[in-house]
């Protein structure tokens, strides 16, 4: 049985589309098709039907999808340990939540030159949702997002968690010289997340059942949206102090003492459990590497890193 027909399956079945097939394998379309039909006669089994746009498994090819992961994944492993292809090389598509741009993305860039300087990186950076729909359809191949993504064949890791707390224009802070309530932070101006999302269920949380006047709250999917309007003074936002750490210093934004702390806001990394290629598990290491040393850095209370 022919190994490249079966990494031939194994793409089609994640991507759905013999085009971009041929194009992640670096080939032409008839070629995906010529292989696929070979395949389909040595075991004499139909694996895959055509729609109009895209390309489904059949039941005998859900059965062989289970058993090529394994056969692709150990082949990995051995090329591995014999030392063939060592050179990680090759384009990652990775997404990531704004804030880790803001933390330790530039620390992995430099870490991936160092040890890898023949890999490249695409960053996506957009919210939990998006980056999660991304990885679905392979658009992405790693995610780090503020909850787990979850789908066939994925899996999922911790990779760093921050405290949170209530940031806004130093002159804005009340001057009291007791921290800060639930309530008093709920009758101030709040810049918040929009509804349902991993973060603002985190605030609703954080408020419990505090009265919150929503004539006085605005909301951004972006944590840069809500970074900059809290330093332009037109509210109070809910991050992660280490992430407007140039900001503090600076004294465009100030932390409020409060009587009640956040949960730690957790940072998730999301791929596919197997395959993965060198270029894939070498980012994925490099993540927990560069979030690692990052926290390193700060207070064990402020950002905490963990293991892969």
């Amino acid at each position: 049985m022919n190994l490249k027909f079966l990494e031939t399956f194994y793409w089609l079945a994640k991507l759905r589309n013999f085009s971009v097939t041929a194009e992640r394998l670096n080939t032409t379309q008839p070629a995906i098709s010529a292989r696929l039909r070979a395949l389909e006669e040595e075991l004499g089994i139909e694996l895959l039907f055509r729609t109009t746009r895209e390309a489904h498994l059949t039941p005998a090819g859900h059965g062989l999808l289970r058993h090529v992961e394994v056969i692709l994944d150990e082949m990995r492993r051995i090329r591995e340990r014999l030392g063939i292809d060592d050179e990680t090389k090759g384009v990652v598509r990775i997404g990531v939540v704004d804030a880790i741009v803001r933390t330790w993305l530039p620390t992995l860039f430099e870490r991936l030159r160092e040890q890898h300087p023949l890999l490249s990186l695409e960053v996506t950076v957009d919210t939990t949702l998006q980056l999660g729909r991304a990885l679905r359809e392979g658009d992405l191949h790693l995610v780090i997002a503020i909850e787990p993504i979850v789908g066939e064949h994925l899996a999922s890791a911790p990779v760093c968690a921050y405290a949170m707390g209530w940031v806004c224009r130093p002159d804005l802070i009340p001057k009291k010289k007791r921290p800060l309530t639930p309530e008093d932070i709920a009758a101030m101006p709040l810049i918040a997340y929009p509804p349902q999302t991993p973060p603002a269920r985190l605030t609703a949380d954080y408020f419990q059942e505090v009265s919150q006047n929503r004539s006085r709250m605005s909301a951004s999917n972006s944590m840069s949206t809500m970074i900059e309007l809290a330093s332009d003074g037109l509210g109070v936002a809910a991050v992660p102090p280490v992430c407007v750490e140039r900001e503090i210093a600076e004294r465009r934004l100030g932390v409020i003492r409060t009587t009640r702390e956040f949960a730690p806001l957790s940072f998730i990394a999301s791929y596919r459990a197997t395959p993965r290629n060198a270029a894939i598990q070498a980012t994925l290491e490099e993540f927990f590497g560069a979030a690692a040393a990052f926290c390193a850095t700060r207070p064990p209370t402020m950002a905490r890193a963990f293991e892969l």
